[in-house]
């Protein structure tokens, strides 16, 4: 076995992907208001997954400033496809409107000011892909709703499962026969908080 690199967060750091001048600038936006965000890598990951799933139907819960909106955003462009994304506080729905217009994705993208699950629950289609970023206590509530309204091999993604309140999400999640998934701890560059779990999941 060879040796690994030394200073991984150092190294790994060196890697992040590139992005837009309006995604820089939400990141710093981000920084200022200690506003959780996906970050660079995570976002670059959702985009792929998006992509590699050809992902149409899209539904995010959890906007905040619409960050990660716009990498899901930018698949649905180019899949043809829609992103429905619900975010609970008017001021928080409003900027991700205004930087989802500004990126050119308002055609792709719909923000929703919702309760999220109230919304998930509402939805009458079925979903290629699901990205959940809400309060880490309603991820175990909101599983049933996302299996109800994935397709089959349709995708999960829940963010944050590093959390204490994710436990009872991540256990269920894991000992579901109706889930094929796999829950990661990693170092992730740009991520709130650097050092999370993150749960992939496809509806079997």
């Amino acid at each position: 076995m060879g040796v690994m690199v030394s200073k991984p967060e150092e190294y790994f750091g060196r890697w992040v992907p590139a992005r837009s001048d309006l995604l820089r600038a939400m990141e710093s936006e981000a920084a200022q208001e200690a506003i959780p965000i996906v970050g660079p890598s995570v976002g670059q990951l959702l985009y792929l997954l998006a992509m590699l799933r050809g992902a149409r139907r899209l539904i995010e819960l959890g906007t905040a400033t619409g960050y990660s909106a716009i990498f899901l955003g930018n698949a649905c462009r180019s899949n043809e496809g829609r992103l429905t994304t619900f975010e609970i506080d008017p001021a928080m729905a409003r900027r991700a409107a205004d930087h989802i217009e500004k990126a050119g994705l308002e055609r792709w993208v719909s923000v929703q000011c919702r309760d999220a699950l109230e919304g998930l629950a509402s939805i009458d289609y079925s979903a290629d892909m699901i990205f959940m970023d809400i309060e880490k206590i309603d991820y175990e509530r909101a599983l049933p709703l996302c299996k109800r309204r994935l397709l089959p091999n349709g995708l999960l993604v829940a963010d944050n499962t590093g959390f204490r309140d994710a436990h009872g999400f991540n256990r269920a999640i894991s000992e579901d026969p109706d889930w094929a998934s796999v829950n990661l701890w990693a170092f992730l560059p740009g991520h709130s908080p650097e050092y999370d779990g993150l749960c992939i999941a496809l509806r079997c």
